[in-house]
């Protein structure tokens, strides 16, 4: 069962559910699991240098788009599926797709020292969204 959602000139939360268009139609199918994963490192409450390296993995029913990593509520890196996980495949074969690759890596720069809050997203082939993971951590300019 497929549901169509119509946009024609909506404003606020749906607007933007629709991609900011005034006029589009998308097709919202119930059957479509949420994305899911975690960050791998650095861990909660870490102290960090400015420029770190944060990597996880995340899983979908029908693919990964990109992973999301928001720094204090700010897009700060978009990262496609660039490791391989082949512990992620053994522990979730049934959403392998015949692949180990699962898991992401990338590079964070905190521009300001101090505390920070890191928030990924996973976003999979249809736009369904879930966050993944979130931390507290602390950069420290060494």
């Amino acid at each position: 069962m497929a549901i169509r959602l119509a946009c024609v000139g909506l404003a606020g939360a749906l607007a933007a559910a629709c991609g900011g268009r005034t006029k589009a139609e998308h097709v919202l199918d119930p059957a479509n699991e949420l994305p899911f994963g975690l960050i791998d490192t650095p861990t909660q409450g870490a102290q960090v240098p400015t420029q770190v390296m944060f990597a996880g993995w995340a899983l979908d029913d029908r693919g990964i788009r990109e992973v999301r990593l928001y720094v204090d509520a700010h897009i700060a890196e978009v990262v496609q599926l660039n490791t391989a996980r082949p512990d992620v495949s053994k522990a979730y074969p049934q959403y392998a797709r015949g692949t180990h690759l699962h898991g992401w890596t990338t590079s964070v720069v905190f521009y300001v020292p101090g505390p920070h809050t890191l928030i990924a997203q996973a976003v999979d082939t249809d736009g369904a969204t879930r966050d993944i993971g979130t931390l507290a951590i602390t950069s420290i300019d060494k």
